[in-house]
């Protein structure tokens, strides 16, 4: 990949007045600008830095995932645990980087597979698993009682046709009846726009993915703490927890990105574009693997209790499956698995830079995850 910022370059942005949005042809240069930028409340920043530090979400996760930890030990002097879930990734051919929390601690973290040489100090793309942290921002809110749950959409978007069935809580259970089957043909400059004069109004209460409605609930964010989505979540989350390797798109050079593959074959930058601006807003963020877990132990100690933080459908929520929690996500290059205790303390990340188009690696952390003591 080209040393290139993954993202859009400030001075191509035409705006086209509060609530307007520009499409541009695609850099072919750069990757796709997918980064949700609400333009009516980006001149905000500086009064709400103001007020950053008592909104914001600081979790204690009783574990050694302050400091970035060192490349595991290997041979005799790992637990027979740690072995079997070596020799399960190597089985299934995985390629990527993973990192495994038992006791609360970082027992291993480590690259294999393909260029796995290549793999240390790069970020992934956290894929659909993004969207655990939207539906974090959106309890805050409710927690501190600027928003509810049961508060019709239409109040935050007057201009989309929907009924007052259609609620925040129906967009984050992604049963709001609302799609967009569109695929953009230019490069997105303002996504949450784009999407509501794409949306598709259906029938409400039946699951159906559709991105639209965390892009929707980005927006919501937005509005609310009168912010950019961007700077709500890095102020409110990920600062207070000291989550440096977890950052958006924009703000990463694709250099230091792991160089994302395809069925083994090298994914151009114009490809990875195209395929994160047809996601309409997911995909947004990127991380180190033990960031990641980190990021997901805070959710979970935080949220973990609260039943609308759980989900029973993949909405890039956390799903409850016996004594865990698990989440799985991908795009063309980048796939992301994470399986994690209720308290916490035991859990697996997958972070792969190689996708296949059939597998999002939920069987894979299920088993990696089935092996911890």
């Amino acid at each position: 990949m080209s040393k290139k910022t993954i993202g859009w370059v400030i001075g191509s942005i035409v705006v086209l007045g509060a609530g307007g949005y520009a499409l541009a042809r695609y850099n072919t240069d750069s990757m796709a600008h997918v980064i949700y930028q609400e333009v009516t409340h980006t001149e905000s920043t500086a009064a709400s830095s103001s007020t950053a530090k008592e909104d914001s979400v600081k979790v204690v996760t009783d574990t050694n995932t302050n400091k970035k930890p060192a490349k595991a030990t290997t041979g005799k002097t790992q637990s027979a645990s740690l072995n079997d879930i070596q020799k399960i990734l190597s089985s299934k051919n995985y390629t990527g980087a993973y990192v495994i929390s038992e006791n609360g601690k970082i027992s291993q973290t480590d690259f294999t597979g393909k260029n796995a040489n290549q793999m240390n100090g790069k970020f992934y793309l956290a894929t659909d698993t993004e969207n655990m942290l939207t539906a974090a921002a959106i309890l805050h809110l409710v927690d501190q009682g600027k928003l509810k749950l049961s508060t019709p959409i239409s109040k935050y978007f007057s201009s989309l046709s929907t009924s007052n069935k259609v609620t925040v809580q129906a967009l984050l259970d992604m049963t709001s009846g609302l799609s967009n089957d569109s695929i953009p043909s230019n490069q997105l400059t303002n996504v949450l726009n784009w999407n509501i004069d794409h949306a598709e109004a259906g029938s409400t209460g039946q699951y159906n993915y559709q991105e639209i409605n965390y892009v929707l609930l980005e927006g919501i964010v937005s509005q609310v703490t009168n912010q950019s989505y961007q700077d709500y979540i890095t102020n409110t989350f990920l600062q207070p927890n000291e989550l440096s390797e977890v950052k958006f798109a924009s703000q990463v050079d694709s250099s230091k990105m792991a160089t994302p593959y395809n069925n083994g074959q090298p994914v151009s930058d114009p490809a990875l574009a195209k395929a994160m601006n047809s996601q309409m807003g997911q995909n947004q963020l990127v991380a180190s693997p033990w960031n990641l877990l980190k990021l997901t132990q805070v959710l979970v100690k935080e949220y973990g209790n609260n039943p609308n933080f759980i989900s029973s459908q993949p909405t890039g929520r956390l799903i409850k499956s016996g004594d865990m929690y698990y989440v799985s996500g991908g795009i063309v290059g980048y796939r992301t698995s994470i399986a994690i205790s209720k308290d916490g303390k035991k859990g697996v990340v997958l972070m792969s830079n190689d996708s296949n188009g059939k597998d999002n690696l939920t069987s894979l952390v299920k088993e990696a995850y089935g092996k911890l003591k």
